[in-house]
């Protein structure tokens, strides 16, 4: 009865549907960085000594979306955030730039959904990093249409081995900083 009961807790103390990842720390140079955080995903959970704040976002890094992760602790939840929002403490899920990533690897369990760039379709809400940034920066900057804030992206897919390159457009749902996107055409 002994082994069965420690077998049930340990069984309850593992989380059933986190994902695993292996996450290297590196540094980020602004130089790298296209645009701002977006996609923004928040976990807050209690401690002892006030809140544990894991931030995960999605940030352009020389023209490829990264997943970024930034972990704090502080007395209060907005505080805990804020310092998980740095950038200088955020970390890499992956190598940004071979010759700036450390040696540090850390194995990193949660229950937030990792976020991949995909083929999106007309009308479907999605994170704004579910859509690739433009390739000519002059169509990578935000515009206002009808007081919605949009961007235009670019898609690429390969069908029947031929390489097809889409255009599109995508807007804000609502005035909120992190709200989801919907995509309202797609060429």
């Amino acid at each position: 009865m002994k082994r069965l009961l420690i077998a049930a807790v340990i069984v309850a103390s593992v989380p059933a549907e986190a994902e695993c990842y292996l996450r290297m720390t590196s540094d980020i140079t602004p130089s790298q960085i296209w645009g701002v955080p977006t996609d923004v995903q928040r976990l807050v959970s209690p401690t002892l000594k006030g809140s544990r704040c894991v931030l995960r976002y999605r940030l352009n890094v020389n023209g490829e979306w990264r997943s970024i992760e930034g972990t704090a602790t502080a007395r209060t939840e907005e505080q805990a955030c804020a310092t998980a929002a740095d950038l200088k403490t955020a970390s890499v899920l992956g190598e940004v730039v071979r010759e700036k990533v450390r040696a540090g690897q850390e194995m990193i369990c949660s229950d937030i959904p990792d976020i991949q760039v995909r083929a999106v379709q007309v009308g479907e809400t999605v994170w704004e990093s579910e859509t690739d940034v433009h390739r000519v920066p002059a169509e990578r900057a935000y515009f206002l249409y009808k007081g919605t804030q949009c961007r235009m992206f670019s898609e690429r897919n390969n069908r029947n081995g031929n390489l097809y390159t889409y255009q599109g457009v995508i807007c804000r749902e609502n005035s909120n900083p992190n709200s989801r996107w919907r995509v309202v055409d797609k060429y």
